[in-house]
């Protein structure tokens, strides 16, 4: 309890700092990333899908725009995981920096962590100047259920 108070907190001021505040849109869209089972994203669809099943009245428009707002912030993690189609997971403090390797043919995700990765990613960032953000590393290929098929 003491750590998801620390949490708000975290986010409150980090909103602040940049000019937004927490509105109950931004928190109830926070909550229901928390909510979600480990490795399980979220199309900016099925976020106004599930917030409209919790009698939520929050519109399409709204919903773009909060998860807009909280890439930026570096909240949400923006990820392309299948057909071209944006999906989003929560990001750094909230989870641990991981990857994703990706079916082409089911869509089935499974996230794992490479420290070699993001090691890779500061480094580069680092030789050529770069403020380092996010590094985002996802393989594609076809999972032992799809390649047996």
């Amino acid at each position: 309890m003491a750590e998801a108070h620390q949490n708000e907190k975290m986010l409150k001021a980090l909103l602040n700092q940049e000019g937004f505040r927490l509105t109950s849109q931004r928190q109830k869209i926070l909550d229901l990333f928390k909510a979600c089972s480990e490795g399980q994203h979220l199309s900016a669809e099925e976020i106004h899908q599930q917030l409209s099943y919790q009698g939520e009245t929050i519109s399409p428009s709204t919903v773009y725009r909060t998860i807009h707002v909280m890439v930026g912030l570096g909240l949400l993690r923006e990820l392309e995981l299948a057909e071209g189609r944006k999906y989003y997971e929560l990001n750094a403090p909230f989870l641990n920096q991981h990857h994703h390797l990706v079916c082409v043919q089911c869509g089935a995700v499974t996230e794992f962590e490479e420290n070699m990765m993001a090691q890779v990613g500061a480094s580069q960032a680092e030789i050529r100047g770069y403020a380092l953000l996010d590094c985002q590393f996802t393989i594609y290929g076809v999972c032992p259920n799809c390649y047996r098929a």
